[in-house]
């Protein structure tokens, strides 16, 4: 077996843990010695800034819930609910349609900002800025309106 396919089959045994306990957060801690994500083909991604140093994303097969990864200075944080976040956002949207426009105006102004700051901060502004265009462009309530 080679390295990288060592590595790969490394993290899909978390992956593994993770789905058998039900979820939740692993830690590792960096003095195991245990593979670094990108040396398993795990992606660069931006979260909410926690103190961590990088965010990783790690897909396996398709439809199962990938790694997230955080790396911090002494450990790897691995966890797999960012899946759940997913589906219960999808799930307020389709309760609430017009939710959509926020949240598709967050999600494009913050891969915006990524792109264009290559920065965690450029995302989060990113995002306020579509959140803030959403807001004025949503239709107003003609009835909200004084009559004169």
């Amino acid at each position: 077996m080679n390295s990288r396919a060592h590595n790969v089959e490394q993290w899909r045994q978390v992956h593994r843990q993770l789905a058998t306990n039900g979820g939740g957060t692993l830690t590792i801690p960096k003095l195991a010695r245990f593979p670094h994500p990108r040396d398993a083909g795990a992606h660069l991604t931006a979260t909410w800034p926690a103190g961590q140093i990088a965010d990783y994303l790690l897909a396996f097969e398709v439809g199962a819930a990938p790694l997230v990864i955080r790396e911090f200075t002494d450990r790897f944080e691995v966890f797999t609910n960012a899946v759940q976040l997913t589906t219960r956002i999808l799930g307020m949207v389709e309760a609430n349609p017009a939710l959509a426009t926020y949240v598709g105006a967050a999600l494009l102004g913050g891969v915006i900002g990524s792109a264009v700051t290559g920065k965690r901060e450029g995302a989060l502004l990113g995002v306020g800025l579509g959140l803030l265009i959403a807001a004025l462009l949503q239709p107003r309530d003609p009835s909200a309106q004084p009559h004169g």
